[in-house]
């Protein structure tokens, strides 16, 4: 079984984002001071599925046009940087699971290179190899992926625990979040997309996620920066202030982030591996 040693509470107000993408609707963020988590405050009722539900949220959209088309151009390029990085325990690793997996494109990358992957998305039906979390109650794989996944769940302290149980034993599991400590999150304020209220629900940063995992007794192997999402995110925080030469703006401030991240590894967001002992 997994235990999580401390309890969230309501304790330090930290501040107030507005959704961008769908309502417009003003969020506000709280510092628990024990672990360090900043989480949004959602009300009873939050519907958090509907959220999801707009064009303009390019992860779960087709969207046309320049912006659709750098996304996907960047993304193939994160698909050969993501398996390069996890190559060491991709080859230790006979099954993997990619959790909350989207549409596919990363699964489906890794089996022409020759993996074996399973996917999970309760937003999508991804290929045949979806696995139905409520039927494959057995199903354990050697390496799950939570790629911008964990900051996106509800209910973290009862869920995050069952996610676990489908990693092996001495099994891997990858995680990338946002790092609110980053230069452009600083900069950008409560603009800052990687915020993106109400679907991210917790907010990182490294001591904070490292303090989280460790609760559940899982060793930390290392840590790898998404220097891309620098500029991404930089990009969609320009929108969101109505700059009027985004692009410009968002190559300065994501090049800023980088080289800064270089003395002090607080990049925009990162991905970190860990092992289940």
């Amino acid at each position: 079984m997994f235990h999580v040693k401390r309890k969230l509470q309501k304790d330090i107000f930290s501040i107030k984002v507005r959704d961008f993408i769908v309502s417009n609707e003003f969020f506000k963020l709280y510092k628990d001071s024990e672990t360090g988590i900043v989480w949004t405050q959602v009300g009873k009722n939050h519907n958090h599925l509907s959220y999801y539900q707009s064009e303009n949220y390019i992860p779960h959209s087709d969207k046309k046009g320049l912006l659709g088309f750098l996304y996907r151009f960047s993304q193939r390029l994160m698909f050969v940087y993501k398996r390069i990085i996890l190559m060491k325990p991709l080859k230790q690793s006979k099954s993997v699971l990619d959790y909350g997996a989207g549409d596919g494109k990363f699964a489906k990358y890794l089996e022409k290179n020759g993996k074996k992957i399973f996917t999970y998305d309760p937003l999508k039906v991804n290929s045949s190899n979806n696995i139905n979390m409520t039927q494959d109650t057995d199903f354990q794989a050697d390496m799950l992926m939570m790629w911008h996944v964990l900051e996106h769940i509800p209910d973290l302290k009862k869920v995050f625990p069952k996610i676990l149980e489908r990693v092996n034993k001495k099994g891997f599991l990858v995680i990338a979040v946002p790092n609110r400590d980053c230069f452009d999150a600083k900069y950008y304020k409560n603009h800052w997309a990687a915020w993106d209220v109400p679907r991210h629900l917790y907010h990182f940063n490294h001591k904070s996620l490292l303090n989280f995992i460790s609760c559940y007794g899982l060793s930390f192997v290392f840590k790898r920066p998404l220097t891309l999402d620098s500029y991404y995110v930089s990009y969609l925080s320009e929108k969101n202030k109505k700059s009027y030469f985004p692009w410009i703006s968002a190559i300065i401030i994501g090049m800023i982030s980088n080289i800064l991240a270089l003395f002090s590894s607080n990049y925009s967001s990162s991905v970190y591996v860990f092992k289940r002992d």
